[in-house]
């Protein structure tokens, strides 16, 4: 499955304010975008479609909101910006960014340099010795 450019820079800078440990850490945000991109893979195409759309929309959006792209937007204004979409009255935006604000958990937490830094052993089905 290959996304465009486009859609993973912007992914990458949603996921950074819904996650600050990926601003800024290259290594950690391919880790971060290798899981989404196999999550992904697991949902119906037209899931995928839905939240390609998402992402496009919080990007064109921020040309209304604040007469930049999205990809201007310093951290601080990106993280107002969010949290503002997320409570905007147009339901399906606001679900939508549910929904990926859980996708980004889970794939930023299936990362195992992280399970390290939090103390965690990983799958139970990993372990060695259980």
């Amino acid at each position: 499955m290959s996304f465009s450019k486009a859609f993973k820079r912007n992914t990458l800078l949603v996921a950074g304010v819904i996650v600050p440990d990926l601003r800024d850490n290259e290594a950690l945000s391919e880790a971060f975008w290798e899981n989404f991109v196999k999550l992904l893979s697991g949902l119906p195409p037209e899931s995928v479609g839905k939240l390609q759309l998402l992402i496009k929309v919080v990007s064109l959006l921020s040309w209304i909101y604040n007469l930049k792209p999205f990809t201007a937007l310093n951290a601080r204004v990106r993280q107002m910006y969010i949290d503002r979409l997320f409570s905007l009255p147009v339901s399906k935006i606001a679900g939508g960014l549910t929904g990926l604000r859980s996708l980004i958990f889970i794939s930023f937490y299936g990362i195992p340099t992280v399970w390290e830094s939090i103390n965690y052993e990983g799958p139970i089905v990993n372990r060695t010795g259980s």
